[in-house]
This record gives C-alpha cells, sequence and structure tokens, in this order.
C-alpha cells in the first residue's frame, strides 16, 4: 500500500518536528493530470492554519527532514505548498512483476484494524412483496462490502432480517385472502390499505390449488422463497436468514425491555411502553434541535403489540450475544430518521459505541427511452429487480449499482445498461479482461512463451509514459481497498477499473505487444497479465463477472 505506507512516513516526520500539533489529517494521493509527480500530499496546506505558518515553508522543512519510503526518487515544493513525490521506476517493476505473478495474494492488505468479527446486515426487506429495484442497490452494497472485508482477511458474515411479524404482515395475509375469496366467487371488500399487483393474485391462486388457508404462513413462506432466488441470480447470497418471530419466541423482546427498565429508560404513557432517550425531559416525546428528531420511541403499545423498534433493540443486543464486535446496516435513506433512536437504545444497554455502523443510501431512479419509470409498491407498479435482471443481465445491474457513492442519487438507465459498446461501463471494463486473454490466447497459437511475471522485469526496459501510467494505477490498487472500506462504500472500485480501462487502451492502442522486441514483449506480457489480474479481482468485488471473450 504505496499511499498508506508514505503518509505513514510522513506523519512521523511532522510528530518529530512538530509535536505540539495534533488531531489532523491529510492526504496523499495522485495529483491532477497537470500536475508532473506520481503522488501529491497536501498536509502543509493542513498545518498551517495550525502553525500559523506558510504552506511552502512547512513543505520545505518536512521535504528537507528525511523522509524515510524506498521508492521515491525526489519530493519537490509546489508553489501552493504542495508535496510532489516522484516514484523510482524500479518500485513500479517490482510490484507489477508481484501483481502478475501472485495475483491477489500480492493485492490484499492486511494489516487493518477493525472489530471482528463483523456482521453485515442487508436487504431485509418484508415479506411482503418480491424485491423492487431499490433494494437491488442495498443487496449490491452489502455484497460488495462483505467481499472487500473477505480480500483484507477480516471474519464476515451475511445476514437477512426477516421482518415476519408486525401491521405489514398482517396486511399482507388479508389481501391475499381476500383476493382469494373474490377469485372464488365471494363479494368480499378487498382492504383499502391492501397489496395490489400480480403477485398477490398468483399467490391466491396457488393456494386455491393447493386447498390451503394458512395465510399468514403460506404467503410469507412463498416471498421468501421469491426473494432468494432473485437474490441467487444476482450473485448475492447470505449465511443466515434471521426471523424476527424468533426473537419472541425465545422471550428475547421481553428481555431487552427488562433490561432497559432496569436502566430507568423506560416510561409508561396512556397505557402504552416508552423508550426514553439519555437526556430526554421526563420522558416526553420532543424535538431534537440538533438531528430534526424524535429519539424517543413506542417500545410495547397500549394494546399490548411490540413495535418494529423494540423488536430491533432485541435483534442488535442479539447479534452481540453471538460474539460479533461490529454490526452494519444497510438501510435504504428513508430511514435516516431510525437511526439516532436505535443508537440511544444500544448506549443505554452499554454496547460499545463502534459496535453499530449504518450506512444509508439513496433509491435507484430507473430510466427508459430517457423517461424515468415510477415506483410504488403498494400499488403493483413497481419494477422488480427480476425485471431488471432479466433486461440487462447481473453483471451490468451490479455494476451500475456500484458506480455512485451510497448517499447520491442513482439513475440507472436501461438503455446504456444493454448496449455492447465502450459507452456501456461495464462492457469498456470486461473488455479489457477478455482483450487480454484474446492477446494470450493468441501468444499461444504463434508458440510465444508468456512469461508468469516471476522473471522480472529487466532493469534495461526503458517505460514508454503510457505504461508508467497504467503500472502506478495498478499498484495503487490495495490503497483503493483501505479507502474503500474506511468510506464504507465500493463505488471507487467501479470508478477506479474505468480509469484503469482507460489507460489500458491508452496503452494498447499506442504500443505493439506481440510483435515488439522480445525483451519489451516479456515486459507488455508481464504488465498486461497484472492488469488482467487487478480487473478481474476489482469485478470479482463488485460482483461482477470478468469474461475471456466478448
Amino acid at each position: 500500500m504505496i499511499k498508506f505506507e508514505l503518509k505513514q512516513s510522513i506523519r512521523k516526520v511532522i510528530e518529530k518536528l512538530y509535536p505540539e500539533v495534533s488531531d489532523f489529517d491529510f492526504s496523499v494521493d495522485e495529483p491532477p493530470s497537470n500536475v508532473v509527480g506520481d503522488l501529491a500530499c497536501n498536509v502543509p496546506l493542513v498545518l498551517s492554519k495550525k502553525l500559523g505558518s506558510s504552506p511552502v515553508k512547512i513543505a520545505e522543512e518536512i521535504a528537507g527532514n528525511g523522509i524515510k519510503f524506498e521508492g521515491i526518487q525526489k519530493i519537490e515544493v509546489s508553489k501552493n505548498g504542495f508535496l510532489n513525490f516522484y516514484l523510482d521506476e524500479s518500485i513500479l517493476k517490482n510490484k507489477i512483476s508481484q501483481i502478475a505473478k501472485e495475483g491477489e495474494k500480492a493485492l490484499s492488505i492486511k494489516d487493518i484494524s477493525v472489530p471482528c468479527p463483523v456482521l453485515i446486515e442487508f436487504v431485509s426487506a418484508n415479506p411482503t412483496g418480491p424485491l423492487h429495484v431499490g433494494h437491488g442497490r442495498g443487496a449490491a452494497l452489502g455484497d460488495s462490502m462483505a467481499r472487500i472485508y473477505k480480500q483484507c482477511g477480516i471474519p464476515v458474515k451475511k445476514e437477512y432480517y426477516v421482518n415476519d411479524m408486525g401491521v405489514q404482515m398482517e396486511v399482507l395475509a388479508r389481501s391475499v385472502e381476500a383476493r382469494a375469496l373474490q377469485l372464488q366467487g365471494q363479494d368480499v371488500p378487498f382492504p383499502e390499505n391492501g397489496y395490489h399487483g400480480e403477485y398477490i393474485q398468483k399467490l391466491a391462486q396457488e393456494m386455491i390449488q393447493e386447498k390451503r388457508e394458512d395465510y399468514r404462513a403460506y404467503p410469507k413462506a412463498a416471498i421468501l422463497k421469491w426473494i432468494a432466488k432473485d437474490l441467487q441470480d444476482f450473485g448475492v447470497s447470505f449465511d443466515s436468514w434471521f426471523e424476527e418471530s424468533a426473537l419472541h419466541k425465545e422471550n428475547k423482546v421481553e428481555e431487552a425491555l427488562e433490561s432497559l427498565k432496569s436502566k430507568n429508560s423506560l416510561k409508561l404513557k396512556e397505557g402504552a411502553l416508552w423508550f426514553v432517550s439519555p437526556g430526554s425531559e421526563e420522558g416526553e416525546a420532543k424535538e431534537n434541535p440538533e438531528k430534526g428528531l424524535d429519539q424517543d420511541r413506542v417500545l410495547k403499545k397500549s394494546d399490548g403489540r411490540y413495535t418494529y423498534f423494540a423488536s430491533d433493540v432485541a435483534y442488535h443486543r442479539n447479534k452481540f450475544e453471538r460474539g460479533f464486535n461490529q454490526c452494519i446496516d444497510i438501510w435504504g435513506h428513508d430511514h435516516h430518521g431510525y437511526v439516532p433512536r436505535l443508537e440511544s437504545a444500544l448506549q443505554v444497554l452499554d454496547l460499545p459505541k463502534s459496535f453499530l455502523k449504518i450506512l444509508l443510501y439513496q433509491l435507484v431512479s430507473l430510466k427508459r427511452d430517457g423517461k424515468r419509470i415510477s415506483m410504488s409498491t403498494r400499488s403493483g407498479t413497481f419494477v422488480t429487480l427480476k425485471e431488471v435482471l432479466d433486461e440487462v443481465g447481473p453483471d451490468a445491474c451490479r455494476f451500475f449499482f456500484a458506480m455512485r457513492s451510497p448517499n447520491s442519487q442513482l439513475d440507472f438507465d436501461l438503455d446504456l445498461a444493454k448496449k455492447k459498446s465502450n459507452e456501456n461501463p461495464v462492457f469498456y471494463v470486461q473488455y479489457v479482461h477478455a482483450r487480454i486473454a484474446s492477446i494470450f490466447r493468441e501468444a499461444l497459437e504463434r508458440k510465444i512463451n508468456v512469461p508468469s511475471g516471476s522473471e522480472g522485469i529487466s532493469k534495461d526496459v526503458t517505460l514508454e509514459p503510457e505504461e508508467k501510467e497504467l503500472m502506478k494505477k495498478l499498484i495503487f490498487f490495495p490503497d483503493l481497498m483501505r479507502v474503500s472500506l474506511e468510506i464504507a462504500s465500493p463505488h471507487l472500485i467501479a470508478t477506479y477499473l474505468i480509469d484503469c480501462s482507460t489507460r489500458f487502451h491508452r496503452f494498447y492502442d499506442k504500443h505493439r505487444v506481440l510483435d515488439a522486441p522480445e525483451e519489451i514483449r516479456q515486459f507488455r506480457f508481464t504488465l498486461l497479465k497484472a492488469t488482467q489480474n487487478v480487473v478481474r479481482l476489482g469485478l470479482s468485488l463488485l460482483g461482477v463477472s470478468a469474461p475471456e471473450k466478448m
């Protein structure tokens, strides 16, 4: 991890020069295209305000105090106070040889400090209907994050929480029952707030054919089967499916409430049992001016029924009791108001603050023929994940979901996702892997030896600008995974793969491989092998295939 290790070396120099400075962060990253250096650091600008000195002066002091980092050829101070670093070609050649030879092993990072093991809970859609395309974004995010954790050697499990209790499940049962009775000729009203859509009629017909009347159990089981199949087709699997009803059967909800009661965090009001958030005045639900949210919430209604909030508190406590040291929840952005309530309850239960991490993602807008497609679950007009998968395929679907930060609105262009051209980002990236595979096949046909990478790259090989730009991108991949974990998003990997593909095409369009002089050809084979390994791993982390032919 060149960027990370260089950053650590710079930090040591700063601690030596300015021991009075604390609580600061800075970046070491690739500079803009108009800057000649290979890496740039903004720490002089960060320290300027803290030290009351000019960025240029600070940069010169840092550069003159011996940053110990193997592979740096020289350091320059820019006019605006940035530190610009130039990499020695030897480090590029050594790293590329290693990536070509070792593949994923050379691209792994093993020194990330994360509370282990990790449980990622995602999708967790109520089993009241098929998954819609918005759920697909959460599924892609959760699965990719789990893949990145595993690649970094961090123990991780994936879980789907099944909300199989409560009002919505009752509405589903009444909807299917009403439709079944109507299909049998009975004049019964359909629930005013019932679920519509063809799937309700399908469930009703199945129950009539099988002469079933378990309107709660059968629809739930059938819909969960649909959900599991759609996720499987999407390349997403789970280590466990945890049902809310299990918490009630094992008395976990009541136990959690008793623990809250022992902490003086419950209050009876108008027959209902409320959670009292720390600092709340007399347990009254009030507006939090900082967050704009009411953190006090009902746990048990006046009719004796538990709320979703009560189950969620018990569920997260159960996660901790099962031995997980970090729990990551991935929710749609419309659940943002729920975050402080849950955090507050877990705080009262003495769970570590680092235990719960909640990632929110924005919903998806589908476009076809330049027009947006509206979605509504109860009206039955929503677009299912299965429909999108059938139309564009899982690869395009996964890649498109990964192209934007979770907190950014995602416009999914169905027409673009189906194009077999470089306009389509996933096609553009996959074609790099396929093209390199084609070159290796042709080399085999021409009986040209393809090196494994263990031979190394000759010191005498002079790097062309396009080769050097591609090599730099490749060796920075481990740093990218570290940052992806820090920001809890795989979108940087998608952006990286597109940039990497652009650099590969620039190189390949300008330089021969098979017909190059032998020493140059052997080096370029190694470069292509390293590129193929990085692209294949990057696509795999996004849940996208790396085809050998296209």
